[in-house]
């Protein structure tokens, strides 16, 4: 369990962080943002361990602490994080944390391996007041959302950022513009801004 003084909060149902729906539905939304963040590097799975309890390895450590600073450098500071409760996804979260003020932390079952229409799903659940969402999870989910965003015909970052056809890496973070909001979340109300590999920095 992550120590913070957060409010944390663990659930199996994604359905649990719905809140009530705006009362005027047809209203534009302001400015939401919404980051993707993959586990950083975990150790090779081991004869007696399971999948969920692989730890994260030195590498994996070093390229959570580098997106740890760009985010610290672009003031990103999600109100509300979502992240799967696997070890390498709570491990990388302790190290992200240090970015940002304290949040509120939800810790999803379903977000464990969890495909892009889940994943979707998920997002659909979050409170329309919330604007910056970090969620920390999986491949091959991740870049399957991605792909769906992608294909919706939004253009890709013009700053020389990856295309998500070349994957998404371990300790990779993925910028997303929203112009809607949550429960009305769609391939098309989302727009890719930036996609930086851990590598980069």
């Amino acid at each position: 369990m992550v120590k913070t003084a957060a409010k944390i909060k663990k659930t199996n149902r994604p359905d649990d962080i719905k809140q009530p729906l705006p009362a005027d539905l047809s209203e534009p939304a302001k400015a939401r943002h919404l980051y993707l963040m993959r586990h950083g590097k975990s150790e090779k799975p081991k004869k007696k361990n399971k999948d969920v309890l692989r730890p994260l390895e030195k590498r994996g450590r070093k390229d959570v602490k580098k997106i740890r600073k760009l985010m610290r450098k672009q003031h990103i500071r999600p109100d509300l994080i979502l992240c799967s409760p696997s070890l390498r996804t709570v491990e990388t979260l302790k190290k992200l944390k240090k970015a940002f003020p304290p949040t509120e932390v939800v810790f999803i079952d379903a977000l464990y391996m969890a495909d892009a229409d889940e994943i979707m799903h998920i997002l659909h659940q979050i409170a329309p007041e919330k604007h910056d969402v970090l969620l920390i999870g999986h491949n091959p989910g991740l870049q399957d959302f991605l792909t769906q965003i992608e294909k919706s015909g939004n253009e890709r970052p013009k700053n020389g950022s990856h295309r998500v056809s070349e994957g998404f890496p371990t300790a990779a973070l993925a910028c997303l513009e929203l112009t809607r909001t949550w429960p009305f979340l769609s391939d098309q109300s989302a727009r890719l801004t930036n996609f930086v590999y851990s590598s980069d920095l």
